[in-house]
Protein backbone atom coordinates (compact mmCIF):
# COMPACT_ATOMS: atom_id res chain seq x y z
CA UNK A 1 0.00 0.00 0.00
CA UNK A 2 1.47 3.41 -0.98
CA UNK A 3 -0.05 6.41 0.92
CA UNK A 4 0.67 10.14 -1.22
CA UNK A 5 0.07 13.04 1.01
CA UNK A 6 0.03 16.33 -0.62
CA UNK A 7 0.40 19.56 1.37
CA UNK A 8 -2.49 22.50 1.11
CA UNK A 9 -3.40 25.18 2.63
CA UNK A 10 -6.60 27.25 1.61
CA UNK A 11 -4.27 30.61 1.47
CA UNK A 12 -0.88 30.25 -0.38
CA UNK A 13 1.80 31.27 2.51
CA UNK A 14 4.09 33.76 0.72
CA UNK A 15 7.46 35.56 2.41
CA UNK A 16 5.64 38.80 1.12
CA UNK A 17 5.89 40.83 -2.01
CA UNK A 18 9.09 42.37 -3.36
CA UNK A 19 8.51 45.02 -6.21
CA UNK A 20 11.42 46.39 -8.20
CA UNK A 21 10.01 49.31 -10.18
CA UNK A 22 11.72 51.95 -12.65
CA UNK A 23 12.87 49.27 -14.74
CA UNK A 24 13.05 48.59 -18.77
CA UNK A 25 12.40 45.58 -20.75
CA UNK A 26 14.48 45.02 -23.44
CA UNK A 27 13.57 41.86 -25.92
CA UNK A 28 15.21 40.75 -29.47
CA UNK A 29 15.37 37.40 -31.43
CA UNK A 30 18.62 36.65 -32.70
CA UNK A 31 19.24 33.59 -35.16
CA UNK A 32 20.31 30.31 -33.67
CA UNK A 33 22.45 29.35 -36.05
CA UNK A 34 24.64 32.40 -34.84
CA UNK A 35 24.50 32.56 -31.36
CA UNK A 36 28.44 32.85 -31.79
CA UNK A 37 27.95 36.03 -33.16
CA UNK A 38 25.30 36.91 -30.67
CA UNK A 39 27.71 35.99 -27.82
CA UNK A 40 30.45 38.54 -29.03
CA UNK A 41 27.81 41.52 -29.26
CA UNK A 42 26.81 40.78 -25.92
CA UNK A 43 30.31 40.95 -24.58
CA UNK A 44 30.77 44.07 -26.47
CA UNK A 45 27.88 45.84 -24.62
CA UNK A 46 28.74 44.24 -21.36
CA UNK A 47 25.96 42.59 -20.27
CA UNK A 48 27.60 42.05 -17.23
CA UNK A 49 27.71 46.17 -16.44
CA UNK A 50 24.40 46.11 -17.52
CA UNK A 51 22.82 43.93 -14.16
CA UNK A 52 19.87 42.59 -15.15
CA UNK A 53 16.78 42.16 -12.74
CA UNK A 54 15.50 39.58 -14.48
CA UNK A 55 16.41 37.33 -17.88
CA UNK A 56 15.21 34.51 -19.53
CA UNK A 57 16.01 32.98 -23.07
CA UNK A 58 13.74 30.80 -25.66
CA UNK A 59 14.63 29.02 -28.85
CA UNK A 60 11.90 29.15 -31.25
CA UNK A 61 11.51 28.52 -34.88
CA UNK A 62 15.48 29.04 -35.12
CA UNK A 63 15.98 31.80 -33.14
CA UNK A 64 16.75 32.74 -29.78
CA UNK A 65 14.84 35.42 -27.69
CA UNK A 66 16.28 37.15 -25.06
CA UNK A 67 13.59 39.05 -22.31
CA UNK A 68 15.63 40.95 -20.05
CA UNK A 69 14.87 44.06 -17.59
CA UNK A 70 17.43 46.23 -16.32
CA UNK A 71 17.69 49.87 -14.44
CA UNK A 72 15.73 52.43 -17.28
CA UNK A 73 18.95 54.60 -18.04
CA UNK A 74 21.15 51.31 -18.57
CA UNK A 75 18.48 49.31 -20.36
CA UNK A 76 17.88 52.20 -22.94
CA UNK A 77 21.75 52.02 -24.29
CA UNK A 78 22.01 48.94 -24.18
CA UNK A 79 18.51 47.99 -26.27
CA UNK A 80 19.98 51.16 -28.83
CA UNK A 81 23.43 49.45 -29.15
CA UNK A 82 21.83 46.16 -29.56
CA UNK A 83 19.64 46.82 -32.31
CA UNK A 84 22.33 48.50 -33.89
CA UNK A 85 24.63 45.96 -34.31
CA UNK A 86 22.20 43.20 -34.44
CA UNK A 87 20.43 44.85 -37.78
CA UNK A 88 17.01 43.61 -38.63
CA UNK A 89 16.64 40.79 -35.78
CA UNK A 90 13.17 41.71 -33.88
CA UNK A 91 13.23 43.92 -30.84
CA UNK A 92 11.02 45.11 -28.10
CA UNK A 93 11.67 47.88 -25.73
CA UNK A 94 9.19 48.84 -23.17
CA UNK A 95 9.50 51.60 -19.91
CA UNK A 96 9.06 51.68 -17.48
CA UNK A 97 8.15 48.41 -16.19
CA UNK A 98 8.29 46.84 -12.52
CA UNK A 99 8.78 43.15 -11.15
CA UNK A 100 7.00 41.54 -8.71
CA UNK A 101 8.62 38.34 -6.91
CA UNK A 102 7.84 35.86 -4.01
CA UNK A 103 8.56 32.98 -2.35
CA UNK A 104 6.72 30.57 0.14
CA UNK A 105 7.42 28.23 2.56
CA UNK A 106 5.78 25.63 0.84
CA UNK A 107 6.19 26.65 -3.07
CA UNK A 108 7.46 23.31 -3.65
CA UNK A 109 5.38 21.05 -1.80
CA UNK A 110 2.28 21.85 -2.98
CA UNK A 111 0.64 22.20 -6.55
CA UNK A 112 -1.57 25.71 -8.06
CA UNK A 113 0.60 28.02 -6.76
CA UNK A 114 1.19 29.44 -10.90
CA UNK A 115 -2.56 28.75 -11.42
CA UNK A 116 -3.30 30.69 -8.72
CA UNK A 117 -0.95 33.61 -9.62
CA UNK A 118 -1.92 34.02 -13.22
CA UNK A 119 -5.69 33.29 -12.48
CA UNK A 120 -6.18 36.06 -10.36
CA UNK A 121 -4.21 38.75 -12.40
CA UNK A 122 -6.03 37.71 -15.32
CA UNK A 123 -9.17 37.79 -13.47
CA UNK A 124 -8.11 41.69 -12.72
CA UNK A 125 -7.39 42.30 -16.59
CA UNK A 126 -4.00 42.73 -15.37
CA UNK A 127 -1.18 42.09 -18.26
CA UNK A 128 1.79 40.21 -17.60
CA UNK A 129 4.71 41.51 -19.96
CA UNK A 130 6.74 38.43 -18.90
CA UNK A 131 7.24 35.61 -16.24
CA UNK A 132 9.40 33.24 -14.74
CA UNK A 133 8.87 30.62 -12.11
CA UNK A 134 10.63 28.08 -10.33
CA UNK A 135 9.89 25.13 -7.46
CA UNK A 136 9.76 28.17 -4.85
CA UNK A 137 9.78 31.68 -6.88
CA UNK A 138 7.42 33.57 -8.31
CA UNK A 139 8.71 36.71 -11.02
CA UNK A 140 6.13 38.65 -12.70
CA UNK A 141 7.42 41.99 -15.37
CA UNK A 142 3.98 43.92 -15.25
CA UNK A 143 3.51 47.53 -16.84
CA UNK A 144 4.90 49.66 -13.73
CA UNK A 145 1.45 51.32 -13.18
CA UNK A 146 -0.34 47.84 -12.74
CA UNK A 147 2.28 47.01 -9.65
CA UNK A 148 0.16 48.16 -6.80
CA UNK A 149 -2.71 46.43 -8.21
CA UNK A 150 -1.17 43.17 -8.61
CA UNK A 151 -0.40 42.55 -5.13
CA UNK A 152 -3.48 43.60 -3.91
CA UNK A 153 -5.23 41.31 -6.13
CA UNK A 154 -2.26 38.62 -5.27
CA UNK A 155 -2.77 39.03 -1.53
CA UNK A 156 -6.48 37.18 -1.96
CA UNK A 157 -5.05 33.97 -2.99
CA UNK A 158 -2.13 34.33 -1.23
CA UNK A 159 -1.24 35.45 2.66
CA UNK A 160 2.09 36.66 4.46
CA UNK A 161 3.45 33.99 6.63
CA UNK A 162 3.86 35.30 9.96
Amino acid sequence: METIAVYWERRIKTYGFEKLADLALIEFSYPLGRIKSLGEILSQNDLQALNPKFMIAQESDGEISLLLCAAADKGKRFHESVKRETGRASHRYIHPVGIIFFHGPHFGDRYGIADATFSALLRSDIPILASGCSSSSIYLVLAQDSMDKAVEVLSKPFEVAK
